[in-house]
């Protein structure tokens, strides 16, 4: 990573915790609106996930390609967005809305896991090794993909990056 977007990344994650925790010290307080933009998003993730799920094919090889295919969406999808986040100044329901809420319900690690014990229960230690080793790797593929993307929507004109 450049330093340039390193320096970005930084600057944008002091600027959220301030955002995000303004209490400095005191206890955080939950407000109304960001637990229902979660909600509705994790519930529209979630949703989008089962339907993606339901029609993909079955596959012969035990492999979870379901499950599979949702988090490298969903990791290619977060890229994209953390590198739209980073140029743009959203408004404020994008990031729990999006984020936290669809692309937390999207995405499944309870299932990742689920997929790599039943191979290995069933047998394939190997196929379950590698189902593991696939999915971190090709998320961060996926990840640096949607990074990319991300940086190729133009801006429009007069918008500066926060």
């Amino acid at each position: 990573m450049n330093h340039s977007l390193r320096g970005r990344l930084h600057n944008r994650e002091l600027a959220e915790a301030a955002l995000l925790h303004p209490h400095k010290g005191r206890p955080p307080v939950l407000k109304p609106r960001v637990v229902v933009e979660i909600a509705v998003g994790g519930a529209l993730g979630a949703l989008a996930r089962d339907l993606l799920s339901d029609a993909l094919p079955g596959a012969k090889s035990g492999f979870p390609w379901d499950t599979f295919t949702v988090n490298m969406l969903g990791c290619l999808a977060m890229g994209a967005l953390t590198a739209y986040l980073l140029r743009r100044r959203p408004h404020p329901f994008v990031r729990p809305l999006m984020v936290t809420g669809y692309l937390g319900g999207f995405t499944t690690f309870s299932h990742l896991i689920d997929g790599i014990y039943k191979l290995g229960d069933d047998g394939r230690v190997g196929l379950s090794v590698g189902y593991a080793a696939a999915s971190v790797f090709g998320g961060w593929i996926a990840i640096a993909a949607g990074l990319a993307l991300g940086r190729l929507v133009p801006r429009r004109p007069g918008e500066d990056a926060t």
